[in-house]
């Protein structure tokens, strides 16, 4: 933490920034996937257990289709690199059914994702009607298209013009 603690503001902030949201989504999700394969939860169990990585597979979809490609790409404009949302879309092309099987997962979100409502069997329901292979899928082409992104901005912080 004293990386992020120590940076100063600007484009350093902005670079800091990036790869540290990146960086907790690997993370975040990895051990969710971990949890899994290490537990080999069934039944309600495995229910339970997907919740976790219906909700970090939700929320870093939101923060790519909002936030962090338009930083990233600012900043490759901003030190002259070429980094543009055709370099986003190429990366995230090879994931494109997979990310489709995610936002069919949206109306689940709310349920799984430790809301605890009066409709217990709904949310227990909902993570059971998606096949954990999928999600498990879906969470590999996240972690890849996650990863194609932080070579980009590896790329942009030396200023690698391609």
């Amino acid at each position: 933490m004293r990386h992020f603690d120590n940076t100063p503001s600007g484009l350093a902030r902005e670079f800091v920034d990036l790869k540290l949201h990146a960086c907790i989504f690997q993370y975040d999700v990895c051990t969710e996937m971990i949890r899994l394969v290490r537990n080999k939860p069934t039944g309600f169990a495995l229910a339970a257990s997907l919740k976790g990585l219906i909700l970090r597979l939700y929320e870093y979809d939101n923060f790519v289709n909002t936030s962090f490609p338009p930083r990233l790409i600012s900043l490759a404009d901003t030190r002259g690199v070429r980094f543009d949302q055709t370099t986003v879309k190429l990366a995230g092309a090879e994931w494109k059914e997979e990310f489709k099987k995610r936002r069919r997962w949206s109306s689940a979100r709310n349920q799984v994702a430790g809301h605890y409502g009066k409709d217990l069997r709904n949310q227990i329901a909902l993570p059971r009607s998606i096949d954990p292979g999928e999600i498990m899928g879906v969470a590999k082409a996240f972690l890849t298209f996650n990863m194609a992104l932080l070579i980009g901005l590896r790329d942009v912080g030396k200023g690698i013009r391609q």
